[in-house]
């Protein structure tokens, strides 16, 4: 009886999420660990402006240039095959005829991009997908345009990631399976 309530518990797991190692993906005090980085917007967390609570803050109104943030994280196991799935959300407000432009890089590659010139509240949500294992994951906000005495503000938040380790199944006949308990 035991070896087949084994062999239903592993037909019933047939991926198994792992867990990931993005730090602090709901900046809910702080930026740490994220590593910053700016060639003139401010890049801060702010307490209340999140999907809920506190998020990622670029913020510019002076000249061009852009900011990230980055953080190298493991998504599950480096072995055996499986799907991470990635998730943040973002939202931004323009003013005075500004333009922004989002990107999100994995590994050095561009995943997605998207140039906004109208202002929307709402969130964003981004999902992407790469396999488990190590990876650096880069959220940029660029200036575009500032028109005249205009502004951009971005808001990133819930940068989360799981790892599905897929799991390989052994198929056999009914007739093969009781053959082997009886």
């Amino acid at each position: 009886m035991r070896p087949i309530l084994l062999l239903a518990a592993l037909a019933l797991l047939g991926a198994a999420p792992a867990s990931a190692q993005i730090l602090n993906g709901d900046f809910t005090t702080t930026l740490a660990p994220w590593t910053v980085a700016s060639t003139g917007p401010t890049v801060s967390q702010h307490p209340t402006n999140g999907n809920p609570g506190g998020a990622a803050y670029f913020f510019y109104n002076w000249g061009g240039g852009g900011a990230s943030i980055e953080q190298a994280f493991v998504c599950g196991s480096t072995h055996g095959n499986g799907s991470c799935a990635i998730s943040l959300d973002y939202r931004f407000y323009l003013a005075g005829g500004a333009a922004v432009q989002v990107v999100v890089e994995i590994d050095n590659l561009i995943v997605y991009t998207t140039n906004h010139t109208a202002e929307s509240p709402l969130w964003n949500t981004v999902p992407l997908a790469v396999p488990c294992g190590p990876h650096t994951i880069r959220i940029h906000a660029n200036t575009i345009t500032l028109g005249t005495f205009g502004s951009w503000s971005v808001f990133v938040d819930n940068v989360t990631a799981e790892c599905t380790e897929t799991v390989a199944e052994e198929t056999q006949a009914w007739g093969a399976i009781k053959g082997i308990y009886r």
